[in-house]
């Protein structure tokens, strides 16, 4: 392939990445985030809040470019797609630094939100989602993941460290993501996110086990749970079963006698998973361990976006929350597409997000 026709190819594959996002994210709808914001521009500027909102999720196509580069691509992409760009000049990164500062966080937040509505009711509607149950439950997985941030002083007194935390709940088998947490104490994620949680929800999980105050919120919402314990957890042989399994109680370090939560123990392999499924006939052990294996996992979100370790540029804590929204946006836009033999449909009519169930780091 000659030099030119590697750079026209090179120039395709970008403008289609970000008609991607166009289709995705559609300009009205981006607008009545930026509205619902308050974040609107009150005078042109030759970077209007709606170009940011996709230089921001473009920074996550082109990870490894520097921003006047993303910026060329974002333009010439959005020009190919026929969406009108306003006022245009050459912006210093200094001043694309400024316009990101004046979008804030929520935009993207209320867009990452609007689109994984449309996504689980797209699922519902077209029967995929009877995909994702397993007699008669929803199965859902929890898991988190670290991110690395700039260690400047405001991160660091934001953050406790040089790393954000992340809490996810989703399909299996899809990745369809249901509800996210984003802060700093793994904990009180946990109890964020579970606070979408319905009866008739069965959630999986590796690494989330780790607290009695998740198991209880879990069991208050209804719904079952299939968890690794901690390393250090009591676990009374109570009961055998049938099946090798055995009931015990999770004794939590207050008032054990009055807490404790009733959970049936599967030895699987070196593998212990507890549930609040007791019935054998009703849940077979082998049926558990299989769930488990095939739980959805957060680096499922790095692997799509083919990103390595991530660092994440912004200086701020606004900024971290910015990009962190963006990059779940982007991976719910890119997910359809890496799923092989999965059709691709239009998001239709979306319903409107619900509100305040996240950490709000601004």
């Amino acid at each position: 392939m000659t030099r030119a026709a590697k750079a026209a190819r090179d120039r395709l594959s970008d403008r289609v990445a970000i008609g991607m996002l166009i289709e995705a994210f559609p300009p009205a709808e981006v607008d009545a985030a930026i509205d619902a914001a308050g974040v609107r521009e009150q005078r042109s500027r030759s970077l209007p809040a709606r170009t940011m909102v996709y230089f921001t999720l473009a920074l996550w196509l082109f990870g490894g470019a520097g921003y006047d580069s993303v910026l060329a691509r974002l333009t010439a992409g959005m020009r190919w797609a026929g969406v009108p760009l306003g006022k245009r000049s050459a912006p210093s990164t200094g001043s694309i630094t400024k316009a990101r500062k004046r979008l804030g966080p929520e935009v993207m937040r209320s867009l990452f939100q609007g689109r994984a509505a449309a996504d689980r009711l797209l699922d519902e509607r077209s029967g995929r989602a009877a995909d994702e149950r397993w007699r008669g439950l929803r199965v859902c997985s929890l898991d988190g993941a670290s991110v690395a941030v700039a260690d400047t002083p405001a991160n660091l007194a934001a953050f406790g460290g040089a790393d954000v935390r992340l809490s996810a709940l989703a399909t299996p088998g899809r990745g369809t993501l249901v509800e996210v947490g984003v802060g700093v104490a793994a904990d009180d994620l946990g109890l964020t996110v579970l606070d979408r949680l319905t009866p008739g929800t069965l959630v999986v999980s590796q690494r989330a086990g780790v607290a009695e105050d998740l198991w209880r919120a879990a069991a208050e919402a209804g719904a079952d749970l299939l968890w690794s314990p901690r390393p250090t957890a009591v676990l009374p042989r109570l009961q055998p079963l049938g099946d090798g399994t055995h009931l015990s109680r999770v004794l939590p370090d207050r008032d054990p006698a009055g807490e404790s939560l009733a959970v049936r123990v599967l030895e699987v392999g070196d593998a212990v998973l507890l549930t609040t499924l007791l019935d054998p006939d009703q849940a077979p052990a082998a049926e558990l361990a299989a769930l488990h294996r095939a739980r959805w996992r957060f680096d499922t979100v790095f692997d799509t976006l083919e990103t390595g370790p991530v660092t994440l540029r912004s200086q701020d804590p606004e900024g971290v929350a910015q990009e962190l929204w963006a990059m779940l946006c982007v991976y719910q836009a890119v997910r359809p597409w890496r799923q092989p033999g999965v059709p691709v449909e239009a998001p239709g009519p979306r319903p409107p997000a619900r509100r305040g169930s996240m950490v709000d780091l601004s």
